[in-house]
């Protein structure tokens, strides 16, 4: 099996997503390895080429998320076919369908899971290009846990239809109103970014946000959804900082970040309960998450050489520190190289 060397970094400027900042919260040091593998280059060769791996392999949890906005997508993008089209549908010609992408994913995560089972991770020399479980990179025996993993994938699609969402999305496509649906096997970076040049401290930081769903209900009036596969966060905030992000990113499509005769409405959806959390937006919400992003940034910088977003350099690894969450180390994809790294 051929894999591709490694290409050399491009340099990036400094950049700020949601999932980014909650990474260095939990875990400065994963932060490192995650987004600033190159540094090991020089002094630790071997460490990086087994980080540039890892980085690339997600546990069969992680895997189960990803997989259940695959088949999401791929059966709103079929319904939004379906309804704009018009076509003249049987309720058995449509189970039929829904079980033709079931099938699909099925055989995509059995593919994905056989090809990462034979893939010596260890023997590799460099950049791995292909897919991978972490769990197969620590020679866990996950087999039985496969049939699991899709049947979870599969029920989250089969709750999403039994739901009172599903009839209201289907009202959306047929209303005429502008819908978009994300397309996550194909994810358009260039299109994730916000632009915030123009808000102080955050010329040079790019900043990286797309939900999952959004309808145009008018020139004034919008709707963001977010799907969840995860377990619901009973305490989370009304409005999280991630629905946040998106609003903000639509203000500033329209020129500002001022909500004046805007009405945004917003809700993560979780997938295992059909639960929802969000609500309408206000000036503050837009106003909270610009402050929180400029936080963030100012503490990511602290992480730089010379604080210089623009060359993105980091200071010694050693400045990372490691979180003392012993649960988070056992389930960690860098922990190999974590204990293997001096400091």
């Amino acid at each position: 099996m051929a894999y591709p060397t490694y290409q050399p970094r491009t340099k990036k400027t400094l950049s700020w997503s949601n999932t980014r900042i909650t990474l260095l919260q939990r875990c400065e040091r994963k932060y490192y390895f995650n987004y600033y593998t190159f540094a090991l280059k020089d002094q630790y060769p071997e460490l990086w080429k087994e980080t540039l791996i890892l980085k690339k392999l997600k546990s069969l949890e992680m895997r189960i998320g990803e997989k259940s906005h695959y088949l999401l997508s791929d059966y709103l993008h079929l319904l939004k076919k379906w309804t704009l089209n018009a076509e003249s549908i049987t309720d058995e010609e449509r189970e039929t369908k829904i079980q033709e992408l079931k099938n699909q994913i099925k055989s995509e995560m059995e593919e994905e899971f056989a090809k990462s089972q034979s893939t010596d991770f260890h023997g590799l020399e460099g950049y791995f290009d292909g897919f991978g479980l972490s769990e197969h990179f620590y020679g866990e025996n996950v087999e039985d846990q496969l049939p699991i993993a899709i049947q979870k994938v599969q029920d989250n699609l089969d709750r999403f239809i039994a739901s009172p969402r599903n009839g209201k999305i289907e009202n959306y496509f047929s209303s005429g109103h502008l819908v978009y649906v994300e397309h996550p096997r194909n994810s358009n970076f260039e299109a994730m970014k916000v632009d915030v040049s123009k808000i102080e401290g955050l010329k040079d930081i790019t900043v990286m946000a797309a939900p999952d769903f959004g309808v145009t209900i008018s020139n004034t009036d919008y709707i963001i959804l977010d799907w969840k596969s995860g377990k619901e966060d009973i305490t989370a905030d009304e409005i999280s900082n991630q629905l946040k992000v998106y609003a903000l990113k639509m203000l500033i499509k329209k020129g500002s970040t001022n909500m004046e005769w805007i009405r945004i409405e917003a809700h993560e959806v979780y997938l295992q309960s059909m639960n929802s959390h969000g609500g309408i937006l206000k000036q503050q919400d837009i106003d909270d998450i610009i402050t929180r992003i400029q936080t963030d940034v100012a503490a990511q910088k602290s992480f730089l050489i010379d604080e210089d977003p623009y060359k993105n350099e980091p200071v010694d690894y050693v400045i990372f520190r490691k979180t003392t969450n012993a649960k988070k180390c056992e389930t960690c994809t860098f922990k190999d190289v974590c204990q293997k790294l001096e400091g």
